[in-house]
């Protein structure tokens, strides 16, 4: 990994202060009335966080981060914070092959991985008989959580200094040193 611009601790707080941030910029209008499609912008930067520093973005900060969405976007309690913590373990358990790809590769991941957590999201809640978003809403969703994650990858290295992961050796990648 190459060298981050904040030092260890700060690297630890940046992320749930930066996830803070992105849950409140979920909730501002982009314009009176527009009804423009959100991106889910704290989805897009707990994946890139993980994918190029895994160890400062530990298991309870996503789901704290996880739980204060739920709770501040009225929506089920829990739900959209469990599909954040499976999608980041699945992203931190295959970041090794994610490692040295094109960042094409790495975007299509990130965004089939939340393709799959809103459907399951959404047959959890129609399964319980929740209000469940549409198709349509559920798709401008995705597409704009899509558009959006580029952005966020480029603010991590750019900003930080979370330079895209790089290739590891294979030894290293299945657990043994070359």
């Amino acid at each position: 990994m190459s060298a981050s611009r904040l030092a260890p601790l700060t690297e630890r707080i940046a992320l749930p202060l930066l996830g803070i941030v992105a849950i409140y910029a979920a909730l501002l209008p982009f314009s009176p009335g527009s009804g423009a499609p959100v991106p889910d912008i704290l989805y897009c930067l707990v994946i890139a966080w993980v994918l190029r520093r895994p160890a400062s973005a530990p298991l309870a900060v996503v789901l704290g981060l996880g739980l204060l969405a739920d709770f501040l976007l009225s929506r089920p309690i829990g739900l959209g914070a469990l599909g954040l913590v499976l999608a980041s373990e699945i992203i931190r358990g295959r970041a090794g092959l994610l490692r040295g790809v094109p960042f094409v590769l790495e975007w299509i991941a990130a965004m089939v991985l939340f393709v799959a957590m809103l459907a399951v999201e959404t047959l959890v809640l129609r399964v319980s008989f929740a209000d469940a978003p549409g198709l349509a809403p559920l798709g401008w969703h995705i597409a704009a959580t899509v558009a959006i994650y580029p952005f966020v990858a480029l603010l991590l290295i750019l900003c930080l200094g979370f330079a895209a992961p790089r290739a590891t050796p294979v030894g290293t990648r299945l657990g043994r040193l070359s």
